[in-house]
Parts: C-alpha cells; structure tokens; sequence
C-alpha cells in the first residue's frame, strides 16, 4: 500500500493526452534563398533510428508527438549537410533551417559527431566501450572498468544486487558457469566490443532469470561506409606479456553488407592466493600459499552478412567463434599447525598441472520486418551455440611431515554444451504514444559432463570413483510475454507480464543414480512509470519508478554434483537439490538528458542459493545452497561536469545493504552488511589529437557469499594520439598503476572460519597501435552525457 501511494504522489500530473502535431521545414540559404527539393530525415532522440525520410515540396510536413526531441538530417545540392537537435512542442509549426553553401572545391567531408560514455534509455544505461576498450586487454578487463559492474575474485559480475547479473553477447545469453564464461570474455578482444548495455530492472520482454540484471557485450559489426577495415597491434608488460594483433574488413553496398574480423592474443599471468582456516573439530590451523601460473593462446573469428531483401525486410546472419588453448601449473603449500600453540604437526605440496582448451561457437539467423514508418517492426531469429571445455589434469601430493609416499592422480573432463533458441519479438507503435510488444521464446540446453580420475599409489593405479562422474543435464525454457507502453504528456506507464514454463533434468549416471526434476509454471509482473519533473539548469529531470518479479534457476556447473580437485584439502561441488530463488525488486531512480544521477531500489529475494564454503574432516568443500530470504536495499548516486570544453568528467558511488535471515551449514544464521563501490572517469583534450584519460574504482568492505573483503580497486591511465588525419592511433596505457587491485578477505560462519589475500597480475603498461583503412573514419570530438549516436 505505502509503494502505490508513494507512485500516485511522485507521478500526479494535470498532464492530458498527448496528440500528434503538423511539422514543416523550410531550408534556408545564407543569401536567403528557399533551397527546393531537399531530402530532410526525421531521427529518434533514443537511438537515431530513422522515422521518416520525404522530399520538402511547398505542403510537405510530418506528423510527430508533441513535447518530444527529435533530430533532423536535411541534405540537398548545393549546401553542406545539415545535422541538429529540434525540440516539437504542442502546435502545429514550421520550422526554419539556415544552410550554409557547399564547397565547389571540397576534397572530402568529415562528419563530426559524438557519443556519450555514458546515457540511459528508459530502463537501459549504455556505455561507449571504445574508450575502456582502447586500455584493456580483453573483454574482461573492459567489464571490470565499466562504471557501475561490479566482479567478484570468481568472474561473477554484479549491478545491484548480491545475486551476479546475467551475462549476454549480442542481446543472447551466455549460459556458462563463471569459470568458464571468465574463460570466454579472456579470449574476447578488447577492441571487439561496440558498446555495453546495462539493464539493472529488465521488462517482460527479456528473461525472467535476470534477477541480478543483464549485462550485454554488443559486438562490432560491419560498418556502412563502404570497403573500409583496420589492422592493430597492442603489447602489455606486467610480471608478464599480452600480446595482440588483429584486422577487420568491412564490404558494403545497396543491398549487402559483409565484414571479417580476426584476432589472435598470446598472455601469459599468474593468480597468488594465501589462506588460513580454522579446524576446530581438528584442532589445528591450515595455512595454503598458491600459485598459479597461466599461459594461453585465444584466436577469435567474428563473420557476418546483411542482406537488405527490400525496403521492409532485412536478413542478417553472424557467426562468432572463440577458441583459448591455455595450459596452467600450481603450486600449492600447505602447513598445518596446532591451533593452540602453532606447532607443525604437518606440511604437504601438491603440484597440480592442467591444460583446458574450450571453443565457443555462435550462429544467428535474424530476420526484421518493418512494418510501417511510425517503428513497428517483427524480428525473428533462430541461434545455435556450441561450447566445449576438455580439461586435462595431473597431480602430485607431496607429504613432507609426517613423511609418507607420494600420492599421483590423473583424470579428464569433457564438457559439451548445445543450446538451441527460436525467438520472435513484435513492436507495434500507434498513434498518441502508444505502444504494444508482444514475443515468445523457446530454450533448449543440453548439458554433458563426463570425468574420468585416477589415482596411483605404491599399491598400484586404480579408479578415483570419488571424482569420477557422468552427468547428464537438460533444460527447456518456454516463453511469452505482454507488455504495452503509453504517454500522456509527460508521463508514461508500461506495464507487462512474462509467462515461462520451465522443465530440467538432470541424470547422474555414474557414481550412481541422482536423477531429478524441475517442472514449474510462473507469471512474472513488471511495471515501468516514467514522468518528466522539471529543467534544472537546462537539464531535464526524469525520474523513473521500475517494480519486476525474476528467478534464479540454478544453472548445470551448480547442480553437477561432480568433485572438482584443486588440491588435496579443497574440491568444488554442485548441488543437485538446488531450488529455484526469487526475488522482487522496487527501485526509483532519476536520470539528467538521459544521464542516470540517483538510484534507490529494495531486492527481497525468497529461498536465496548462493555460494557456501562448508568443511568436514579437514576438507573444505565449495558449492551451492539454499539457505533463506534476503532484504537488500541499494542506493547509487552519480554527478559530474558535462562535456562541452577540454575536460570533463564523471564520479559516482553505490551502496549496498545486505540482511540475510536463515541457515548455514545447519544452524540459524542472521548477517547484515553494508558496501560500497565508488568509480570515476576524467578524460582533458589536451589538443584536438591527444587525449588524456582517467578510469578508477575502489570497492569499500565488500561482502561476496559472506566473504568480507577488505578495500581495493586500481588506477588506470592513457594517453591517446592520433596521426595521418585521424587514420593512424597510439595509445599508451597503465592498468593498477598504484598496484591496489590487491583483495584481503575473511569470512566468519557457523563452522567456518577462514582469512586470505588473493591477487593477480593486473598492473600492466602498454602500447596499442591502430591502423585505419578505405574511406576516412569518423573524427569524435569527445564524449557527451546526451549527444546522438554516430551516423554511418
């Protein structure tokens, strides 16, 4: 009740409905001169899709929604391209245009145009990746400097809540545990990403297994400026190297539009961590110093063709492949001392050598059908992913005190993943701002893992039957939804509803026979309420009200019931008991010309699973379970001084409160805790062709599954220099350059207590070389809170 009277004070308006008004143009020559015959083009505020294209004649106008941006593109012979921001109020208007005469002598056009880092879309924020990913490495590296994505040491990524977000590329979920998916964004170029849309309260229209969020990595494709591509180069220098080399050619015409990319990355980096746990039913302390070296190779192979069937039907497929061979050796010391004296009463090694190549294959057939010019459009696809991890592994337990022979083991994992999804979205646009969406989805995932360990001792080799394991699981997510979205004046509302249907099975073959079954219907509400406020500072206000339902389902790595080694006292195990979690979610945020500045929101998530660390007779096992409800409250603030001079930049910070009631390791558990995350960017054009830029963050007491960690974050500088009118670029960088990515953690539950600090090899300095080729690239003036999109 207190939530719909907080809605009907924030959002009571004496706005009425809000109709289409008459727009005309006239085009206007600097010696006042009608100019006839011009092209004027009519571009959404959001995301410069094109409305309306017509020939101005003397009676030509548009029918456009009154109290609404819009940008105008007017083209004629004669003038130089006209490009400008146009507010329609509530008449019918003509609308003057001065045009400046064109060059009779012009050689070549440059478009100047420019991107914001950061803007929001209704429910969506959007980051320009070109920036970060000008700094990075891989698609990793640019996830963790994305301002306001939060990753835990595990590769989880997090938003606003203590469940992770849910992982997309290309608008298509990446259904891999997170070990695997870390594995995946590694071997993804940096300078493949496009851009990264952050939708914290996704609507109806996307799965309802996002209650963390969704992160999309929109990857480049061809650009539609002709034949045209580029060829870079990039080196970093930590303790180790990453090297990077790679090209993109893209081939466009009136109908189809092809483009290649390639990139092959060799790294190299290590992963220290140094534990101390507390045995009480033993008595003693168990002290691990590990150190993991890495070594890997990633190739990565992005295709694609469109082909513009009419002026109405599009067809599109892409291809993407991702391949890493990478091999890594740890070293694992273990002490054991007395609890009660320190005293060494053992003290073991264990060597442990893996090689783990995977291959990521993904196909997409993609139709889109538009079906009048006010945006109403049906979109098809169908998609085929395949993914397979082949994990070999030796290892050796050295007992040095008590000394006792040594004990090898052996063993190979081969997991295969296929998953196959039908999707078909349609957006129908009306008349008065009013929209309907409706879609369906179908998901098919097959899952299988079998493992094969040995262990070979003075008595001889035989079958590790604790370790070995043959796990069949199979998903099946059927989908649709409703949603529909109406303006009056200054406020809107879109409600909506997401029906899924969700049947798994999972069949443990070997040891023996654990097969289980979730079969469950569900209906997930949403309610979006948007409403201008006011202009401050000729900013305007909008806040925006979100409510959603989502689920967890726990996923195949977290119900796999098979024993992970990582040495002789700790082993990862999945939970095949797992239930589903769900969580409802309120949130009210605020954004200045699509800039987001204030965001306070409430997660109460019912039968919450999450990582827990249990131990029994020395050894530590690592899985999943379902434990109780959680209430988490956040609150995310962000400010900044807008572009326009030679510097701007942007600060924020978010808070999370976590108050978690239920059971751990079978005794009542309550914990309450508060972080916070704090991030900043600062970019100073020192000329018009060198740029200097800051990224930082800082995580303050964080909590990751009641793993408390202490402060840390890294430092990130570049300078970038282009050359040859903007064809050429260097950019030279340093990642950590304090050296503080360093994370101090503990962790204090029912019969488990343990501390640590874990690090990696994150402070880098490079050099990146970028070579462009065909017609001229667009030249960016800097990044805005609210400038359009580039036009190709």
């Amino acid at each position: 009740m207190k939530f719909i009277v907080v809605l009907v004070c924030f959002f009571a308006s004496k706005n009425v409905l809000s109709q289409g008004v008459q727009v005309k143009f006239t085009v206007i020559k600097n010696t006042n001169e009608v100019v006839q015959n011009s092209t004027a083009q009519i571009l959404k505020n959001t995301d410069s899709s094109i409305l309306f294209s017509k020939i101005l004649k003397q009676n030509t106008a548009f029918s456009l929604v009154a109290n609404t941006e819009y940008f105008v593109r007017i083209t004629a012979v004669g003038i130089a391209p006209i490009f400008k921001k146009i507010q329609i109020l509530n008449a019918d208007t003509t609308i003057a245009i001065n045009a400046i005469a064109a060059s009779k002598n012009l050689d070549a056009v440059i478009v100047k145009s420019s991107k914001p880092l950061v803007r929001q879309e209704d429910d969506k924020t959007i980051v320009d990746a070109e920036p970060i990913a000008s700094t990075s490495t891989n698609a990793y590296e640019v996830l963790e400097k994305t301002p306001g994505a939060i990753l835990d040491q595990d590769g989880n990524v997090y938003l606003n809540s203590a469940t992770p977000a849910t992982i997309q590329i290309n608008g298509r979920e990446v259904r891999l545990s997170a070990q695997d998916l870390t594995t995946l964004l590694k071997s993804l170029p940096a300078n493949s990403i496009s851009k990264i849309e952050i939708l914290r309260t996704p609507s109806a229209k996307y799965d309802a297994a996002s209650s963390g969020g969704i992160v999309n990595i929109v990857l480049k494709k061809g650009v539609k400026l002709g034949t045209n591509g580029s060829v870079d180069v990039s080196y970093y220098q930590g303790r180790y190297a990453t090297k990077s080399t790679g090209f993109n050619i893209n081939k466009n015409d009136s109908k189809i539009n092809t483009y290649l990319s390639y990139s092959i990355t060799q790294r190299e980096n290590f992963f220290t961590i140094n534990s101390e746990r507390v045995n009480d039913a033993s008595n003693v302390i168990f002290k691990q110093n590990a150190l993991t070296i890495f070594k890997a190779t990633s190739q990565y192979i992005g295709s694609g063709l469109d082909y513009k069937i009419n002026n109405k039907w599009n067809l599109n497929y892409d291809f993407k492949l991702s391949s890493n061979v990478g091999k890594n050796n740890v070293q694992n010391d273990i002490d054991i001392l007395k609890l009660n004296n320190n005293v060494q009463v053992g003290k073991n090694t264990s060597l442990i050598q893996n090689a783990d190549p995977t291959l990521f294959i993904g196909n997409t057939l993609y139709t889109k059908l538009k079906i009048d010019s006010a945006g109403s459009e049906w979109t098809n696809s169908v998609e085929y992913t395949y993914f397979t991890l082949k994990n070999t592994q030796q290892y050796q337990n050295l007992n040095i005190n008590p000394a006792k022979n040594t004990l090898l083991g052996d063993g190979d994992i081969a997991n295969k993943k296929n998953i196959i999804v039908l999707k078909s979205d349609a957006v129908f646009k009306f008349k008065n701002k009013f929209t309907i969406e409706v879609g369906a989805k179908f998901n098919y995932t097959k899952s299988n893992n079998n493992a094969v360990f040995y262990a070979d001792t003075s008595i001889g080799k035989y079958l590790n039957t604790f370790q070995t394991n043959k796990f069949k699981f199979t998903e099946t997510i059927a989908a649709a939804y409703f949603q529909v979205a109406k303006t009056f004046g200054k406020f809107t509302i879109k409600p909506g509803v997401r029906l899924e249907q969700t049947d798994i099975i999972g069949n443990q073959i070997i040891p023996s026979d654990t097969t289980f079954f979730i079969k469950r219907t569900n209906l997930f509400p949403y309610l979006y309420l948007k409403r201008e406020i006011a202009k401050v500072f000729g900013f305007k206000l909008i806040g925006n009200l979100i409510y959603r339902r989502s689920i967890t389902r726990p996923y195949y790595e977290a119900l796999n019931p098979t024993a992970r080694y990582a040495d002789q006292y700790t082993y990862e195990v999945g939970n095949p008991n797992l239930q589903p979690q769900f969580t409802n979610n309120y949130e009210l945020n605020i954004t200045a010309n699509e800039f987001p500045i204030f965001s306070v929101g409430v997660n109460a998530i019912e039968n919450i699973f999450t990582n827990v660390t249990y131990q029994k007779d020395n050894i530590v096992y690592r899985s999943f379970d379902n434990l109780g409800s959680n209430k988490e409250v956040y609150l995310r603030l962000v400010g900044g001084i807008p572009p326009g001079g030679k510097y701007f930049f942007y600060t924020g910070t978010q808070m999370n409160r976590i108050n978690y009631d239920g059971l751990y390791n079978g005794e009542n558990f309550k914990y309450s805790r508060s972080s916070w995350n704090v991030f900043t960017y600062h970019n100073y054009k020192i000329t018009s062709t060198l740029n200097f830029s800051i990224n930082a963050w800082m995580r303050i007491k964080g909590v990751n599954n009641f793993f408390e960690t202490k402060n840390f974050g890294a430092l990130n500088c570049s300078l970038n220099k282009t050359l040859s009118k903007n064809k050429f670029s260097v950019n030279i960088s340093g990642n950590d350059i304090l050296r503080t990515n360093r994370v101090n953690f503990n962790i204090d539950v029912p019969k488990f207590v343990g501390n640590g600090l874990q690090y990696t090899d994150t402070r880098k300095f490079g050099i990146a070389l970028k070579y462009s080729f065909g017609i001229k690239p667009k030249v960016e003036q800097g990044q805005g809170f609210d400038a359009p999109k580039d036009l190709n």
